[in-house]
């Protein structure tokens, strides 16, 4: 990769929800060419317009691409791939761009052929000597750093449960990333880490989380994350660990949620776009004060001889700012040459102390609480 300000990156689903706010973060935070890339040549133009006139106008370039159906050929030289889109399924020509450009990648994608490579696609990478970081934002992507900047707070965690909680104040507008939400429900366990094993957790057992930023005690629904489950190899002391998430509103909570798992069963490819659309709705029509997204480790352990709880939280009012502001400070810390070449997973491959430092510094709100002995935080 180039180094400073000759480093070219492509953005890939600029003009959507995500990819407009990232878009801004790359130009005001790197001195790299940014190129966006998206299905509409007005949209481009129109979110280009904007930016040039912030003097951005020398690092701007314009390019129209399907992510949907790629023509590798049309893509310029290029340094970074950053992937906004929810189009995992059709990844491989530009993973294959990525390879023949000796270039970095990075996508904000649940799931995606790159969280279980074939060993061919893996060696290939590695020999490429492209670094590809998988599953950034904030669930996944923030959940495990939490952890892990919890465990370092103390000389001993044995305890550590992440929980989130998104009310946005206009709702969720339908993208296809909602549509992933509901296909993932197709393998949902509901697993947490107890007593030093992944097990399942049962309806009544599902855990209630005191919130922060006023949102008060919210029952909450265990959820999945590939970067939860290795932290038991990387933290042998931890014994219990998961992450949950609060419940939208009550529609969506009493009606959508129970449809979206009976789906799970029948013809789940054929009802997850109407279901997330069905969500969405229910988020802008339905959901209630405070708004808000938070994302809240409660940890427990010892430090320095005495039982230690901990709670960090984190708050944006706009929970987009929540996904990008984290996979930006993971893209700094992917130009700065810290990652070995290979596939990571950003909630294991990042630095937490610095990635903390740097959400706080570009907007998102964090609060941190220690309690000596059984008190809760």
């Amino acid at each position: 990769m180039r180094q400073g300000s000759s480093k070219r990156i492509l953005l890939l689903g600029a003009t959507g929800y995500a990819g407009k706010r990232l878009a801004g973060h790359l130009l005001k935070e790197t001195g790299a060419t940014v190129v966006l890339c998206g299905r509409s040549k007005a949209k481009l133009d129109d979110l280009c317009s904007g930016f040039r006139q912030q003097e951005f106008a020398d690092r701007l370039e314009v390019l129209e691409l399907d992510a949907a159906n790629p023509d590798p050929a049309a893509l310029c030289d290029f340094d970074l791939l950053v992937n906004a889109t929810g189009e995992g399924p059709h990844n491989a020509p530009l993973i294959q761009a990525c390879l023949d450009h000796g270039a970095d990648w990075i996508d904000m994608q649940m799931t995606n052929e790159l969280e279980n490579p074939t060993p061919v696609l893996q060696k290939s990478i590695e020999r490429a000597g492209c670094c590809f970081v998988i599953q950034a934002g904030f669930h996944p992507g923030m959940v495990a750093p939490l952890v892990r900047y919890a465990g370092l707070q103390m000389d001993i965690m044995d305890s550590a449960i992440v929980g989130s909680v998104m009310r946005d104040k206009t709702g969720m507008p339908f993208t296809s990333a909602y549509s992933e939400l509901v296909a993932a429900f197709r393998d949902y366990k509901g697993e947490m880490y107890i007593d030093g094993q992944w097990q399942k957790v049962p309806y009544s057992a599902y855990p209630k989380v005191e919130f922060e930023y006023g949102f008060g005690e919210l029952l909450t629904y265990p959820m999945e994350l590939a970067e939860l489950r290795r932290l038991p190899e990387l933290i042998p002391d931890l014994k219990n660990t998961g992450f949950v998430v609060a419940g939208f509103n009550w529609f969506a909570d009493s009606l959508v949620t129970p449809l979206i798992m009976l789906s799970s069963h029948v013809a789940p490819r054929q009802t997850a776009a109407p279901l997330a659309r069905l969500l969405c709705w229910s988020t802008r029509k339905f959901s209630g004060s405070p708004h808000g997204t938070v994302l809240q480790v409660d940890a427990a352990g010892q430090r320095n001889g005495q039982a230690t709880r901990l709670r960090l939280s984190l708050f944006h009012e706009d929970m987009y700012a929540m996904t990008t502001i984290p996979t930006m400070a993971m893209i700094n810390q992917m130009l700065s040459g810290q990652l070995e070449p290979g596939i990571h997973l950003m909630g294991l491959c990042c630095d937490p102390m610095q990635l903390l430092e740097d959400i706080e510094r570009t907007g998102i709100s964090i609060r941190q609480q220690r309690s000596h002995g059984t008190s809760e935080p």
